[in-house]
């Protein structure tokens, strides 16, 4: 049987008594000739987001950077910028269109991060965000120049050199005031390796008079997000500031119209006893897609699907009760567990448009939901927490103020998914 990443780590780390070396002189550096004796370099040292860190890194608080060609460092630095804590999903979504005469990309059909980015960009979302007309200059793979700088690492600071180490940059957009650099995914983590920002920052700093702007740029669900960063001190690599965030999406009549036929059939349901099925606590409607895939590849326990998910167990029974307020997910034969329903097997097994149409459906049913948006189509934003706290006690008076604080969260959400949602 292979070997994992996370096992070959542990290897390399007792071969090279790496802990110890990091406890008397506060990182190791480490060759690619050296991995690859385990394993490719390129699929050893590649961390995007901090879930993908292997089990010894996680444990001792320690990330790793490339400084040369061929060359690492290991030690305890914070290298991620979290997003799941900028609430993003209460910013409203603006529509914008793909000029009529495009013929080659289907906005229903986004298959990688540039094909998005190409999105970006003709629809005007670029231009929108920075009101200013940009232009794609840069893109691709390269090599840093010479920089050092500073990374933090609970409370002490590393003094990191760099030189001639791999960036690659997705987007690199110019106007005549700016120099925008973009790192695209093709769907919403987390949290992101601050690196892929920094690194070009840095390398484009030395060579351009006009100010760079670092880009994270997520397309998740029919939803293009931007979170638009700067550095606040050149030499810092954790001087990361999160200035503003702007969602898009494109208007698609098509997809406007079936919600709206979706949203005029619906037949509304009374809200259950909330000590059986309670109005859901689960705010990412993603991962609440990511829950039901999970269980139907019998991932069925609250524990098994907080680890997959990165929640803690509390996190996971919220969100299998959510799929239980859908209906989709039933109780097991065994205590704790839980299996897909007849209906959630059923949608498991269709096209991505087909079951984002049924869930709206599910969703819409139930009078909380339908009211918020039914307020959406018919004034074209959503309704505020306060308003939709509101909602929730008129169908049920007896919930706790905190915890209709909670759920107005999830409803809002749950609806931002709605209008994004592909179908």
């Amino acid at each position: 049987m292979k070997k994992t990443v996370a096992q070959l780590w542990e290897e390399i780390f007792a071969d090279y008594n790496i802990l110890d070396e990091i406890k008397e002189n506060g990182y190791f550096k480490i060759t690619a000739d050296q991995i690859r004796v385990y394993k490719e370099p390129r699929l050893m040292a590649k961390f995007d987001f901090s879930k993908q860190l292997p089990k010894i890194f996680k444990e001792n608080d320690l990330g790793i950077l490339p400084i040369r060609n061929g060359e690492y460092v290991i030690g305890k630095f914070n290298l991620f910028e979290n997003i799941k804590n900028t609430k993003y999903e209460e910013i409203n979504i603006k529509k914008v269109e793909l000029p009529s005469f495009i013929e080659t990309i289907d906005p229903d059909n986004i298959y990688s991060e540039s094909n998005a980015l190409n999105v970006a960009s003709l629809s005007g979302m670029f231009k929108d965000a920075f009101d200013e007309e940009l232009y794609e200059t840069i893109q691709g793979k390269m090599r840093t120049n010479t920089f050092d700088f500073i990374i933090s690492s609970n409370k002490v600071e590393n003094n990191i050199e760099v030189n001639g180490a791999a960036i690659e940059i997705d987007g690199g957009y110019e106007s005549k005031s700016k120099v925008v650099l973009v790192e695209a995914k093709n769907s919403m983590p987390e949290d992101f390796i601050i690196r892929q920002l920094y690194y070009p920052y840095r390398h484009w700093k030395d060579k351009v008079t006009k100010e760079i702007v670092p880009v994270f740029f997520a397309y998740d669900n029919g939803v293009y997000n931007m979170f638009i960063y700067s550095f606040e001190d050149l030499y810092n690599y954790n001087s990361l500031k999160l200035n503003k965030i702007k969602r898009y999406m494109i208007s698609s009549k098509s997809a406007e119209t079936v919600k709206k036929e979706i949203f005029q059939n619906i037949e509304l349901v009374n809200e259950l006893p909330q000590d059986e099925v309670p109005l859901p606590q689960a705010d990412s409607f993603s991962k609440v897609i990511g829950a039901l895939e999970l269980i139907s590849n019998d991932v069925n326990t609250a524990n098994d699907i907080a680890n997959e998910l990165e929640f803690d167990n509390r996190q996971g029974k919220y969100y299998i009760d959510a799929l239980r307020y859908l209906e989709l997910v039933q109780k097991g034969d065994k205590y704790g567990e839980y299996k897909l329903s007849p209906y959630g097997f059923a949608l498991v097994n269709v096209d991505i448009k087909t079951r984002n149409e049924k869930i709206i459906g599910l969703i819409l049913k139930h009078k909380p939901f339908y009211d918020v948006y039914k307020y959406f189509i018919e004034n074209g934003e959503l309704l505020s927490r306060k308003d939709i706290k509101d909602i929730i006690r008129k169908y049920i008076p007896e919930m706790a103020e905190e915890t209709v604080n909670r759920r107005a969260s999830t409803i809002r959400g749950w609806i931002q998914w709605i209008i994004g949602a592909q179908v």
